[in-house]
């Protein structure tokens, strides 16, 4: 997969760009301007929060936004040569970097706030940086003279979970993990209130068109966050928070041609095979090894440039290719690292785009075929490795609380792959 991380100068007017939406470290915003570069592409703003870009003059923010800038540039390039061969080029949407201006950013934040949600005003988007990512548009407004007869509808999946944990190295207080999926624990902590979702995404990833089918009914019930549909670039979700036939049209055969392409693309076979591939070692083994390697300088507090994850990518092919995925002789640093990987790959969230998606209204309605559609990952960023020390904290208590709420979890029924 070719790459450029060259910074495109293009001219960007702030009141040509509107939000989307927003997640823990970036603002999505779309392009709705005249210029036929930009067309079809969305920003992705980074954040940071409140007041922390308040002197974007001085010394320590030019040197904030020099290693900002070659973090994204390497972005680019494990996007490129790490993610792209692991899921397929085709399902990696092309990239690239765009300059900005402080005045620029400040402008867009400025016109966007009001659109943003209560949860997310602790952050807003960094008026320090000096480029941020435009990438392939994948939710969008209603085609072009259409909107009686057709809506452009995004469906957006963040599984979080593609197999159970086949490392040996999990404590026998954890080996719960071996039976019970990490998305199906971490309800137990998310939602104290009892609103615990039925879906696991080992069903959504099981290649059987009913349990597929079965895994995008519960989370239509229970979405929180997980599951998105875009209707003309506005989430669609009723009162109850759910997803339903009242906010999208013909609800029904929309699960089922998402669970088609779910059953269709290979991708999702790329990405479970990935997290076992990627599954020698857990969060529990891996803490001491990043605590090694820091003490003993084989790790800084300096995050790996691209070069060091095109090492560990190249050691894990070597691994793989040679030894088998039960290897357990890496050094501490190749074990971090596979680790970081396999946490990105969790995290990425998979949009499955219809251009030209029945209204209620239309009058000519084929259900027959699959609609034409567009299908692509995002949030595919390496991690950083001083987060280890915070998943690890996180993954005990998931475990913890799973537990508290279910004492005899041996005997009860497991998630099945």
């Amino acid at each position: 997969m070719p790459v450029s991380k060259e910074l495109a100068d293009i001219p960007l007017v702030p009141g040509d760009w509107d939000y989307i939406e927003e997640g823990v470290e970036n603002v999505l915003v779309s392009y709705h301007g005249a210029d036929a570069d930009l067309q079809g592409w969305v920003l992705r703003l980074t954040k940071c929060e409140v007041g922390a870009d308040a002197d974007i003059y001085s010394h320590e923010a030019a040197v904030f936004r020099s290693k900002e800038v070659q973090r994204k540039q390497d972005a680019l390039e494990f996007a490129a040569r790490v993610v792209s061969p692991i899921v397929g080029d085709k399902y990696v949407l092309p990239q690239r970097l765009a300059k900005m201006t402080s005045e620029f950013l400040s402008q867009v934040r400025e016109n966007i706030e009001p659109l943003r949600p209560r949860k997310r005003l602790s952050k807003h988007i960094d008026a320090r940086q000096s480029a941020n990512m435009l990438t392939k548009e994948m939710i969008s407004r209603a085609p072009a003279g259409s909107a009686q007869e057709a809506h452009a509808v995004t469906v957006e999946l963040k599984p979080k979970c593609m197999a159970l944990p086949r490392s040996e190295f999990a404590v026998p207080e954890s080996s719960v993990k071996h039976r019970v999926c990490w998305y199906c624990m971490h309800q137990y902590t998310l939602h104290k209130n009892g609103n615990v979702s039925k879906f696991c995404p080992l069903e959504l990833f099981s290649g059987d068109r009913d349990r597929i089918a079965r895994s995008l009914h519960h989370f239509a019930q229970s979405p929180h966050n997980n599951l998105v549909v875009y209707v003309d670039g506005r989430s669609a979700v009723d009162e109850q928070g759910k997803i339903s036939e009242k906010c999208v049209p013909h609800w029904d055969m929309l699960q089922n041609a998402v669970a088609e392409v779910v059953q269709k693309e290979d991708l999702f076979a790329r990405l479970q095979r990935a997290q076992r591939d990627l599954d020698s070692f857990n969060i529990e083994s891996v803490l001491p090894k990043y605590a090694h390697a820091m003490e003993t300088g084989a790790l800084t507090a300096e995050e790996p440039g691209i070069a060091a994850w095109l090492d560990a990518f190249a050691e894990l092919r070597r691994r793989l290719d040679s030894e088998g995925s039960k290897d357990t002789n890496s050094s501490d640093c190749q074990a971090v690292m596979e680790l970081m990987l396999a946490t990105t790959l969790r995290d990425v969230s998979v949009l499955i785009k219809f251009d030209s998606w029945p209204a209620r209204e239309a009058a000519h309605v084929d259900f027959s075929e699959l609609p034409r559609y567009t299908i692509g990952i995002v949030d595919h960023d390496p991690k950083k490795l001083s987060n280890i020390p915070k998943y690890y904290k996180l993954d005990q208590n998931i475990v913890a609380t799973y537990l508290q709420h279910n004492p005899d979890a041996a005997n009860q029924r497991p998630c099945r792959e």
